[in-house]
């Protein structure tokens, strides 16, 4: 069934429940876990979306997986000794956020409270100011002797007071249900209602 179909029978549904009941809350409390399922579901599988970077909704699941932490990123987690999966769920601190929740009589709301929560999402650049500290000089020169790499001499010796580095977050869209959730959110609202 294509997304177009999936939107029009779910639109529908929901018309038709409007007739008969002022009150859709216990239907929205079906569909609201449902989607918090599907939610822990891409989490647990590590993305369950269809790769387009361009269009992300809650209607772009699909079987791509999210893309891998990068090499500087799994660098700092091992030194910090900390474990390199799940991707996005490592604290569970952006999933604890999530809330899926009827709101009003008629309508669901979906959110994260985390202050990462929207970046991991769709992706993006960071672009921070990283002051550059004495402490930060003396790590430069320890990676330097370890490594002999001289970027990392060229960083210890800079004149320059802070750092500017151009952060790409890939997207790892986490709010995403899949055609298959879909289809199930609609089978059991048709079946049971």
């Amino acid at each position: 069934m294509l997304q177009r179909e999936i939107q029009k029978k779910l639109f529908d549904t929901f018309q038709k429940y409007q007739k008969h009941f002022d009150d859709l809350t216990p239907v929205l409390e079906v569909v609201s876990a449902l989607i918090e399922r599907a939610i822990s579901e891409n989490f647990d599988a590590r993305g369950r979306w269809d790769g387009n970077e361009n269009d992300i909704t809650i209607f772009s699941g699909g079987s791509q997986k999210w893309k891998a932490l990068a090499t500087s990123t799994k660098e700092k987690y091992q030194r910090l000794g900390w474990e390199l999966e799940p991707t996005l769920n490592r604290s569970k601190g952006l999933m604890s956020t999530i809330e899926v929740r009827p709101q009003g009589k008629s309508s669901i709301v979906i959110s994260a409270n985390s202050p990462y929560a929207t970046i991991h999402q769709y992706g993006g650049t960071l672009m921070p100011t990283i002051p550059i500290t004495s402490k930060m000089r003396k790590f430069f020169w320890a990676k330097y002797y370890n490594t002999g790499l001289v970027n990392w001499k060229a960083m210890a010796l800079t004149k320059k007071k802070e750092l500017k580095p151009t952060i790409r977050i890939p997207a790892r869209p986490y709010i995403t249900l899949t055609q298959e959730d879909w289809e199930e959110i609609l089978e059991i609202l048709t079946n049971r209602y």
